[in-house]
């Protein structure tokens, strides 16, 4: 079983032409909310290929709470109350599918969660992503602990949240993570090299964008070239939907080029959609394979 670790949101997404100077305004052509969180996303996308997941989060009282517990068919929720209102995501999209994000943590900025004993020996591998909170690194840093005392595998999408705090603290958490995803932006900021990186993890995987996606680990670098398409819509769980295809390879025990194939995928097809949960049908990734 693999658990996610990760803020419960919901997202407002708003298409527009393109973005106004400061001050200015801008026309929103269309309206449509989804389902969000990074974390959430990939384990939803998971769970839709059939792999056996669980969430842990904090969530509202809201209408917004039923929207995404609804969402979350097929995973074994263990969510929190800690406010009211459900953390939301209020996203511009742009006609290039270029997005920027307005975040209200509401629930999600209030991380008290519940995990017991019996949880760490339950799931195999913590997924981790950053809660919009100023407890959220110390919260993952305690679980990573835990779930490595338990001999378990930890998963780590920094983010920006965590890179921004720099590398020398971000080695702390590194200290019990086997797995990092990142991007070429998130960690090019970091302004370290591949080898910082294992020499405290197994797996260093980058996504590159446009470009496609690589691994790095001990023993060498693989990379896979992005699947081109016709048109993108909306670059919103871009690198969700590619944890997602490239965790789905990853747990089946597939060699790393072939995780980074999935990942690039099913990214590709998330690409072409509004949102962030849109994922192709389980018989398209395992063709791949």
């Amino acid at each position: 079983m693999i658990a996610g670790v990760g803020p419960a949101l919901v997202d407002y997404i708003y298409a527009i032409d393109e973005y106004p100077q400061r001050g200015g305004h801008a026309i929103v052509k269309n309206f449509i909310r989804m389902p969000g969180g990074a974390c959430a996303n990939v384990i939803a996308g998971l769970a839709s290929f059939g792999v056996r997941c669980r969430f842990y989060s904090t969530i509202g009282r809201d209408e917004n709470a039923e929207f995404f517990i609804e969402s979350m068919k097929g995973v074994e929720l263990k969510l929190n109350v800690t406010h009211d209102l459900t953390g939301r995501v209020d996203v511009y999209v742009d006609r290039h599918g270029e997005r920027t994000f307005f975040v209200h943590p509401n629930a999600s900025g209030i991380v008290e969660l519940d995990i017991s004993e019996r949880d760490y020996e339950d799931v195999d591998y913590f997924y981790l992503d950053p809660f919009p909170s100023e407890k959220s690194f110390e919260v993952h840093l305690e679980i990573a602990m835990k779930a490595k005392e338990h001999g378990k595998f930890v998963i780590l999408n920094p983010g920006y949240p965590y890179t921004k705090l720099g590398f020398e603290k971000l080695k702390e958490l590194l200290k019990f993570t086997d797995l990092v995803i990142i991007s070429e932006p998130e960690f090019k900021s970091l302004g370290v090299g591949e080898k910082d990186f294992l020499e405290l993890i197994e797996v260093l995987v980058i996504t590159l964008g446009s470009r496609g996606s690589k691994a790095a680990t001990k023993d060498g670098e693989f990379y896979q070239p992005a699947f081109k398409v016709e048109k993108v819509i909306d670059t919103t769980g871009a690198g969700d939907a590619f944890s997602a295809g490239f965790l789905y390879g990853f747990l089946k025990n597939l060699p790393l080029e072939k995780c980074l194939k999935l990942g690039n995928f099913v990214a590709s097809y998330n690409i072409q959609h509004y949102g962030a949960r849109n994922f192709p049908k389980r018989e398209e990734v395992d063709r791949l394979i």
